[in-house]
């Protein structure tokens, strides 16, 4: 490499990485979200699917964030996240267009397709 090239590559500004994937659907600030802490299974899935329903006709490639907390306090092993992937890729799977836990568990940020 000629030494201008190489002064030339030192002062160039390094372009800014652009997120993708799940990283970008990570990032993204959600539009809505449904906090589901305190609930029973039953009580959940209807939350979600209410939730869900609403903005499947208003939210097309919008984020929203589903918060089903870690099952820390829960007796046994955390129910809710299963419950919620359960709904996403089951009954809700042509209406999501990706999802993703949130860093830290406890959360799911979903797209809804559109």
């Amino acid at each position: 490499m000629s030494k201008r090239r190489k002064r030339i590559s030192e002062v160039a500004p390094k372009a800014t990485p652009r997120l993708s994937g799940t990283a970008r659907l990570l990032s993204e600030i959600p539009t809505d979200r449904l906090d589901l802490h305190g609930l029973s299974a039953r009580e959940a899935e209807v939350r979600v699917r209410n939730f869900l329903e609403r903005h499947v006709r208003s939210s097309q490639g919008r984020v929203v964030h589903i918060i089903t907390g870690k099952g820390t306090h829960s007796d046994g092993p955390a129910v809710l996240p299963g419950l919620v992937n359960g709904l996403l890729c089951g009954e809700f799977r042509q209406n999501v267009a990706e999802y993703a836990g949130l860093v830290g568990g406890g959360a799911i940020a979903v797209r809804i397709e559109g």
